[in-house]
């Protein structure tokens, strides 16, 4: 096991790590949160980091002409894939990952936004004990389409919400990582943004946020454990053999 840390990669302010960070910590795993906003450089691969976790941002891949940091992460996230080292992108750095290993990023007729149920539709390390359907957050205006030789491993109707990339690369659409501190500010801005969806979505949103908010760390740490012993960042006992 390297003794390298994780690197999380941030690309603004209102979407730090959250649950990613906590869990990451209680495991043990040694990580460094590089804020790509405010000038932060990017690890080297090989030899600086162990893999990195990609988050979301309010950029789109479409806008790196603005920027220029997303065109070093997807290179950043190329190198990983090609080498089979260590890589998962929430939302935003779902879709750097996907442009990365050869896949396509379209925007979406509809935003994707609030308190989702999503279907698994194969076995898989990074959803290991997660029931389906199991539900998760989302915030997002584009959406991804598999790489070749990407694996489906999540969906909500035809649309893709984690796929694995390669041997220890994954992309997830939906955010894991939102906890107590992140979630009342996500629900209000998203409430802002799309009143016109009128009263009914915005108090659905808020109800679903008091139903599904307490247990959805308990979702993150299972996806984060799975990610660091599928990627050989912690030692774990292998899954119980079924009966």
């Amino acid at each position: 096991m390297s003794r390298l840390p994780l690197h999380i990669l941030q690309h603004e302010p209102d979407d730090p790590p959250g649950t990613i960070a906590v869990a990451l910590g209680e495991l043990g795993v040694p990580f460094e949160v590089r804020r790509l906003d405010l000038g932060d450089p990017l690890p080297e691969w090989p030899g600086e980091t162990a893999g990195v976790i990609s988050l979301g941002g309010a950029m789109h891949v479409h806008q790196r002409h603005e920027y220029p940091f997303l065109d070093a992460e997807i290179r950043l996230l190329r190198r990983l894939v090609h080498d089979g080292g260590p890589a998962w992108g929430i939302c935003l750095g779902a879709q750097l990952l996907t442009l990365a290993a050869g896949g396509e990023v379209y925007r979406r007729r509809e935003p994707e936004a609030g308190w989702t149920w999503i279907e698994k539709v194969r076995d898989d390390p990074l959803l290991r004990g997660v029931p389906s359907p199991f539900v998760a957050f989302n915030w997002h205006e584009y959406s991804c389409k598999l790489p070749p030789h990407g694996q489906l491993v999540a969906a909500r109707g035809r649309g893709v919400q984690a796929y694995r990339a390669g041997g220890r690369a994954w992309a997830t659409q939906f955010h894991p990582e939102v906890d107590e501190a992140m979630a009342p500010h996500w629900v209000e801005d998203m409430a802002r943004e799309y009143a016109h969806r009128g009263d009914d979505f915005i108090a659905g949103l808020r109800a679903d946020t008091e139903r599904f908010l307490p247990g959805y760390p308990a979702f993150c740490r299972t996806l984060v454990r799975n990610f660091v012993c599928t990627a050989g960042l912690l030692a774990c006992d292998p899954p119980p053999a079924r009966g």
